[in-house]
C-alpha cells in the first residue's frame, strides 16, 4: 500500500501544486485522496486518467481539495475509455468516501451543475451524487463532540479501511483527518493524513505508537485564527513524532526553510514522491516514479 504525491503545495501554490495524492492498495486499486482544482492536470501529468481511478476520498470542501470533482464526475458519466464504459451506458461508478457532514457540503457545491444529466432517453434536473459515484456510507461512527456532526466515521470497502475523524481547520466547518489501516504493518497500524488541520498535540501523541507515517499540512505564516499546522508548533512535537512526519501543503518558497525543517527531523513532500505506508519510508522521488 503506497501513497504518491501528485502535488504537495498550499492552496495557492503554483510551483508545487496542491495536495492531491494517489493511494494504491495491494490489490492495485487506486484511490484519489482529495481532488482540488488542479487535480485533472496533475493526474494527466502522472500519466493517468479518470477511468484508471477506482475511488475518491475527500477530507473537506475547499477549492484545493474538491473543485476537481465536477470534472471527474462528468468525465466518467458521459465518456468511456478503454475497457471502462461510461456510467451513463452501464459502466462502473467510481466509489466516493467522505464524512457525511463533508459530503453534504460537497454536494451543495456540485448540485447546481451535477443535478442536470441525461438518464437513458431523457434529460433530468434531479440528479444526485449517487448518479455519478457509488457513495459509501459509514460502517460505524463516534457520536458528536463539540460540533453537531459525528466525531468520526469508519469506512470499509474492497481492501480499504479508514476512519475520517473531524479535525480543527476553519472553526465550525466540517473537515477531517484520515486514518488509513495499513495491511501487513501490524495489528491496528495506520498511516495518518491531516487534510488541513491545526496542530492537535493530544491526538498525535495518542496515535503515535500505531502510526507508521504522519502527513501534516504546514505553514510558516502565523496569524490569529490559524487554520493550518504552524511550523513553530509542529517543531515542538516529541522527536518520535517528528521523525515519522512528512510536511505537505507548504508554500512555494519552502526551499528557503528546508534546512530548518530537516534539522528538526521532518521530511518534506514534493510532487512525484512515493511513500510506502507499511514502513513509512519514501521509496521513489520524481522521475523514479512508475505508476
Amino acid at each position: 500500500m503506497h501513497l504518491d504525491f501528485l502535488g504537495a503545495g498550499s492552496a495557492f501554490s503554483r510551483k508545487y501544486g496542491t495536495t492531491c495524492s494517489l493511494v494504491t492498495l495491494p490489490s492495485k486499486r487506486r484511490w484519489l485522496l482529495d481532488c482540488g482544482r488542479q487535480a485533472p492536470d496533475q493526474l494527466f501529468a502522472a500519466g493517468l486518467g479518470w477511468h484508471q481511478i477506482d475511488g475518491q476520498i475527500i477530507t473537506h470542501h475547499h477549492g484545493d481539495h474538491s473543485y476537481g470533482l465536477e470534472d471527474f464526475a462528468f468525465n466518467r458519466y458521459y465518456e468511456g475509455h478503454g475497457a471502462v464504459d461510461s456510467v451513463m451506458r452501464g459502466g462502473p461508478r467510481p466509489k466516493f468516501i467522505a464524512h457525511s457532514a463533508v459530503e453534504a457540503e460537497v454536494w451543495a457545491h456540485l448540485y447546481p451543475s451535477l443535478r442536470y444529466l441525461r438518464l437513458g432517453d431523457r434529460n433530468t434536473d434531479n440528479g444526485t451524487l449517487e448518479h455519478y459515484f457509488e457513495v459509501l456510507k459509514a460502517k460505524t461512527f463516534e457520536p458528536p463532540g463539540e460540533n453537531s456532526w459525528r466525531h468520526s466515521e469508519r469506512f470499509e470497502t474492497d481492501g480499504l479501511a479508514l476512519i475520517a475523524r473531524e479535525c480543527e481547520h476553519v472553526p465550525h466547518k466540517p473537515s477531517c483527518s484520515i486514518e488509513f489501516e495499513v495491511p501487513g504493518a501490524g495489528l491496528g497500524k495506520i498511516a495518518w493524513w491531516s487534510g488541513d488541520s491545526v496542530v492537535d498535540v493530544e491526538l498525535l501523541v495518542r496515535l503515535e505508537s500505531r502510526t507508521t507515517v504522519f502527513f501534516h499540512d504546514c505553514t510558516f505564516t502565523d496569524y490569529p485564527g490559524q487554520v493550518h499546522g504552524a511550523f513553530h508548533l509542529l517543531a515542538q512535537l516529541p522527536e518520535n513524532i517528528r521523525r515519522k512526519m512528512v510536511l505537505m501543503h507548504h508554500d512555494d518558497n519552502i526551499e528557503r526553510r528546508r534546512r530548518e525543517v530537516e534539522a528538526a527531523g521532518f521530511r518534506l513532500a514534493f510532487a512525484g514522491d512515493r511513500y510506502d505506508l507499511q514502513s513509512g519510508s519514501k521509496v521513489a522521488r520524481g522521475s523514479e516514479l512508475t505508476l
